[in-house]
């Protein structure tokens, strides 16, 4: 029995620190997939508490059938965003221009480097907005098969259990995606 199994059996049983232990294990790539499903912090922030939740309460009955716990942790955080996405009737962008507001005042975005260039800034600034809002506008089976992909780095198999399925259809998924993305940035003057 693996660590995960280890750790699933124990909460099954009532332990709750094995659960702390498991959300540890998994807490990075849970909100990686909500960041990858929604596009933004604040969303990402709530989807991957939710999905936390429903984590704890499901897995009281949790079986391994086969699928990888992992596989079965991200099928409840896509049907999770699908709720939520109906629930919105829209997908959400946001502006990195926006200022964010906290309990300790509004808070404005910066993207992180070491390019101490103020143009080399703005260009990466309109390039990760140009990518983000183009991701955003691409069909919702293309975007979530693309962000596990390359955000995550799942497998086409992975990615196959994940969105239930077929491996040919997370391959055309993938490929649709990306050649939407290069005429996207192509429109936009990004790439040749």
């Amino acid at each position: 029995m693996g660590k995960v199994e280890d750790l699933i059996a124990r909460i099954q049983e009532g332990d709750t620190k094995a659960f702390e232990e498991l959300l540890a294990a998994y807490e990075k790539k849970i909100y990686s997939l909500a960041f990858t499903l929604t596009g933004n912090h604040t969303d990402a922030e709530d989807l991957a508490q939710e999905i936390v939740i429903k984590v704890y309460i499901a897995l009281a009955n949790f079986v391994n059938d086969g699928r990888s716990f992992e596989a079965w942790l991200h099928r409840i955080g896509v049907n999770l965003w699908i709720d939520w996405w109906r629930r919105r009737k829209k997908i959400q962008l946001f502006s990195l221009d926006a200022a964010v507001t906290t309990e300790d005042g509004e808070l404005s975005w910066e993207i992180a480097g070491s390019i101490d260039d103020p143009e080399e800034k703005v260009r990466k600034k309109e390039l990760w907005e140009t990518l983000w809002r183009a991701m955003g506008e691409l069909p919702l089976n293309c975007r979530l098969a693309l962000g596990l992909r390359v955000l995550n780095g799942y497998s086409y198999k992975e990615i196959a259990a994940i969105t239930k399925s077929s491996e040919t259809a997370v391959k055309s998924r993938i490929n649709r995606g990306r050649e939407s993305l290069k005429r996207k940035l192509a429109k936009e003057g990004i790439l040749p």
